[in-house]
């Protein structure tokens, strides 16, 4: 077969020009999962960008919030916020829940049935119906706060669609380089002049470099994943963080395929310069 297209010149020129084709979607996708993978599709930098923004603390503060407006509206004091979550609770509750995933199916309990029931024997509050409802009330309401602040829906979200597309995208970068891998070694083996199979080569690598600047360029523009004006102030500045690490690897990438690009460019000006010269 490639004795056949090294004698054939025009159906080498075509099949040449079609695996250069292939080969460039193969390399742009090898690229598009890299960047994926080690940007909004990593977990760790998911998690740095939470730290960096400083989410887990503001949280904090607005939860507690939350809470002392939902005892002020029964009637009870305040201060006994501190007395439930005490220094940096709800912070470390939703530390571990970012880095393990894990929480508590029936909610959020940091103990505010027990205080809110010693409070009231404090208080020489007689158990009737009314007050077991209004104490119930009181702590479930407490506890859908906790939970919505704490064990965020959009932590365990990121985590569930990571594991999703996270192997689609391996198996992506594993087919695609081993087309890429297949199509230089059919050029090569097409031309006694290897030179001539690198200007192939270089085009599909720099054919592939355009698409994905072009593609980083409209995921700088376009915002990526970040939605300003939704949610608290401090979700956003999550966002915008994650939004600006997740890019980091796609100008990475970039860079790496532009240098790539022109040294292959170079190497076969060098091996087409030898070939003249015969040395």
């Amino acid at each position: 077969m490639r004795k056949y297209l090294r004698k054939n010149r025009k159906i080498r020129t075509a099949a040449s020009l079609a695996v250069t084709v292939v080969m460039s979607v193969a390399i742009f996708l090898l690229f598009l999962s890299i960047e994926l993978l080690m940007g909004y599709l990593s977990d760790h930098l998911f998690r740095d960008s939470l730290q960096n923004s400083g989410y887990a603390a503001e949280m904090e503060k607005d939860m507690l919030e939350k809470q002392k407006q939902l005892f002020a509206a029964y009637g009870l004091p305040e201060s006994l916020t501190e007395k439930i979550w005490g220094e940096n609770k709800a912070y470390l509750a939703f530390s571990q829940y970012v880095d393990t995933g894990a929480f508590k199916e029936d909610g959020v309990d940091f103990g505010q049935q027990e205080i809110l029931e010693s409070y009231l024997k404090e208080q020489e509050v007689h158990e009737t119906e009314g007050t077991q409802g209004v104490l119930k009330n009181v702590v479930d309401e407490s506890k859908a706060i906790c939970r919505r602040y704490v064990y965020p829906s959009f932590v365990n979200g990121y985590r569930q669609l990571v594991q999703g597309r996270k192997p689609i995208f391996m198996g992506m970068a594993a087919v695609s380089a081993m087309i890429a891998a297949l199509g230089a070694v059919f050029l090569l083996g097409c031309y006694h002049y290897k030179h001539h199979a690198l200007y192939y080569i270089t085009g599909s690598c720099f054919t592939a470099f355009v698409w994905n600047l072009a593609a980083t360029v409209l995921l700088s523009i376009g915002g990526g994943v970040a939605t300003p004006g939704v949610g608290p102030a401090y979700f956003s500045e999550f966002l915008e963080i994650f939004k600006y690490k997740g890019c980091s690897p796609w100008y990475i990438v970039s860079i790496v395929a532009a240098a790539a690009t022109v040294l292959l460019l170079l190497a076969s000006i060098r091996m087409k310069n030898k070939s003249r010269t015969g040395k």
